[in-house]
């Protein structure tokens, strides 16, 4: 059997709700637009779980979010989707723009042959130029300013207005990541097919867009001191204990216009990545999946942020598109889940998934419902709050259920009639409530027995593993 080619796109912090092709009334997303309308759109995917290093899991390991462990990083008992393709004979590769969730130190490069990450390989910038350059002595006086909160929000308003000034951000742009990705394709042996993983980042904040990115969508000029203030403001929210905030209309304004022209920015690398990736292969057939990791908020309900606080729409919906010669031309407005997307992939190379994995393949399930599910407020990078109750969410059109354990508190929106979820009808509508609290309790009991299972398989194969190595059986 000829194997197709794989592309797997993922995109970080992309709102369902800004993306053309699922109703958004501005040009930011033309070539994903493209693929959905041949291939396979799903227009109510949504995210197992928030942020990234919840919603990876899923992704790239085919399990739930909390699946295997309440631990981030990918799980030892699943085996990722570029292992199950390295296995089916593919050449693997992986690009990161930078995000610190997926790297080498929770096992984000298992399955990889090539694999980049743009902070624990070798460093993408050597200080020749302006920015790597603002970023060594903004690392040199973070311990200074550290000891003095003025000094702190003083230094980091002048770093990020002149971040802004010459363009660059911490993270990696799509225009870099997306050549290192083009280089790859262009070496590579074309005997063996291939599976290229890349993730954006671009439509995560800081936003600091390239000139004619944001030209597309407003006449007056963004100038690089409100670029590095706004920046500013939704970093000092995100760092804060409680993220809700006013802002200016005008400043509402402008960072939706940022916003746009990041997704814009990372839809033309997109477009030039599978022009690429159709042009250096003689392999007839390709694979395609363009997703978003979870969306963020933009004012949302009080807040810049997409920490694990919160399950509006805003966070859980996402685009999720399949294309390709392998992918049939449909739309799906039955509820997906992120969970599905490995299944899906594999089903459209014609591998048989690892047993471990979980959801279903979106080409011929059934699924009407998803839920979502987090440790609230959890803070890795610190290691606060690891104990604390979940945040879960039941999303069954019209109905979703937002669950929050640890404080103890419901709330149920009719998505159709709000899709804001600005109307709270828990009140109004308790058996409605009832009912989704039950399915996420049947999904929970599901998710741990389920782990318990794949944990005890996993001790098995360890077991026999080391007596084998130590020849005792």
């Amino acid at each position: 059997m000829t194997r197709p080619n794989v592309l797997y796109v993922t995109i970080d912090s992309i709102r369902a709700d800004h993306v053309g092709h699922l109703g958004y009334d501005r040009e930011t997303t033309p070539a994903i637009d493209r693929v959905a309308e041949q291939g396979t759109a799903c227009t109510h995917a949504v995210a197992n779980g928030i942020p990234t290093f919840y919603s990876f899991k899923s992704l790239l390991g085919g399990v739930r979010s909390l699946g295997c462990s309440r631990d981030i990083g990918m799980p030892t008992e699943t085996t990722p989707i570029a292992e199950a393709f390295r296995s089916a004979g593919y050449e693997t590769a992986g690009f990161n723009a930078g995000n610190p969730w997926l790297t080498r130190g929770y096992g984000y490069d298992r399955g990889f042959e090539t694999f980049r990450d743009f902070l624990t390989d070798e460093a993408s910038d050597d200080g020749s130029d302006v920015g790597s350059t603002l970023m060594a002595l903004a690392r040199r006086a973070q311990p200074i300013v550290e000891r003095n909160e003025l000094l702190k929000d003083t230094a980091g308003f002048a770093a990020r207005v002149a971040f802004a000034a010459v363009g660059h951000t911490p993270l990696e742009t799509a225009e870099t990541v997306t050549d290192e990705a083009i280089a790859w394709l262009e070496r590579r042996d074309d005997e063996q097919p291939f599976f290229l993983w890349i993730h954006y980042m671009d439509p995560h904040y800081p936003w600091v867009p390239r000139k004619r990115d944001i030209e597309q969508f407003r006449e007056e000029p963004i100038g690089t001191w409100s670029i590095g203030s706004l920046w500013h403001t939704v970093a000092s929210l995100n760092h804060a204990a409680g993220d809700e905030i006013s802002v200016s209309p005008q400043d509402q304004e402008r960072i939706t216009d940022l916003y746009d022209a990041e997704i814009r920015r990372t839809d033309e690398s997109i477009s030039r990545l599978l022009n690429a990736a159709e042009t250096n292969s003689d392999r007839a057939e390709t694979a395609i999946s363009i997703v978003g990791d979870h969306g963020t908020e933009l004012g949302d309900h009080g807040g810049f942020s997409h920490g694990p606080r919160k399950l509006y729409d805003e966070l859980l919906r996402v685009p999720l598109v399949f294309g390709g010669s392998t992918a049939p031309t449909q739309q799906i407005d039955r509820v997906t889940s992120l969970v599905d997307v490995p299944r899906s992939l594999l089903a459209l190379a014609g591998i048989d998934p690892p047993p471990v994995y979980a959801g279903e393949s979106v080409f011929g399930g059934t699924r009407h419902a998803a839920s979502a599910e987090v440790v609230y407020d959890y803070e890795p990078a610190s290691g606060s709050n690891a104990d604390n109750e979940l945040l879960r969410a039941q999303v069954d059109p019209p109905w979703k259920l937002i669950v929050n354990d640890e404080h103890n508190e419901r709330e149920l929106y009719h998505l159709f009639g709000d899709p804001a979820e600005s109307n709270d009808r828990i009140d109004e509508q308790p058996t409605v409530a009832d009912r989704l609290n039950a399915d996420l309790d049947r999904a929970r009991d599901r998710r741990l027995r389920n782990t318990r299972t794949i944990q005890e398989k996993h001790r098995v194969a360890t077991t026999v593993m080391e007596l084998k190595r130590r020849g005792q059986i």
